[in-house]
C-alpha cells in the first residue's frame, strides 16, 4: 500500500507536477507493475488528485505512445472491457478491419465469455450480433464458431 501511494505521486511528479512530462517514468510504472499493483496506485491517484491513471495518461501524452499506454493500462485494470472496445474499434466506421478484428478474437479467444459479457453491457448488444452485422459467409461462420467455440461445421 505504501509503494503504491509512493507510485501515485511519482506519476503525477512525473505528469502534471513538472513543467514537461517524464514519459519514461510514466511508462515503466504502468508496463513493470503487475495488475494488483497498478489498481492500488490508481485508487491512490484518484483519491489524492481525482481522476485515474487514464485521465493522467491522456492529459500528458499524446499520439500512438498515449494509445499503447492506454491499452497496456486498459489491458492491466480492466481487460474485458478493453478487449470488447478493441473489438468495436476494428468495427468503427466503413469497413471492418478484418485483420485487427481476426486477431483480436483469436488472441483473446479464452477471455471471450467473459468480453462477450463486457461487450453486452457496454454496447447493448451481442458480440454474435456485431459480427453478423460486420461479416458474412465463411468468415463470418469462423468468427462465430471461435466467439460460440463450436466446430466451423455445426
Amino acid at each position: 500500500d505504501d509503494k503504491a501511494k509512493e507510485d501515485a505521486e511519482a506519476v503525477f511528479e512525473a505528469g502534471q507536477g513538472r513543467w514537461g512530462t517524464d514519459e519514461n517514468k510514466i511508462v515503466k510504472l504502468v508496463v513493470m507493475s503487475p495488475p494488483k499493483h497498478l489498481k492500488l496506485v490508481n485508487e491512490h491517484y484518484c483519491d489524492k488528485y481525482g481522476y485515474t491513471l487514464f485521465k493522467a495518461i491522456e492529459k500528458e501524452l499524446g499520439g500512438e505512445s498515449e494509445g499503447a499506454l492506454l491499452f497496456t493500462l486498459g489491458i492491466k485494470l480492466k481487460p474485458f472491457v478493453t478487449i470488447a472496445n478493441l473489438i468495436k474499434s476494428a468495427c468503427k466506421g466503413i469497413g471492418t478491419d478484418e485483420l485487427l478484428l481476426t486477431c483480436t478474437l483469436i488472441r483473446y479467444q479464452n477471455h471471450l465469455p467473459h468480453v462477450c459479457m463486457a461487450h453486452e453491457e457496454l454496447f447493448e448488444k451481442s458480440l454474435q450480433t456485431r459480427i453478423k452485422k460486420e461479416c458474412r459467409g465463411d468468415y463470418e461462420n469462423l468468427l462465430l464458431a471461435i466467439v460460440n467455440k463450436v466446430s466451423p461445421d455445426e
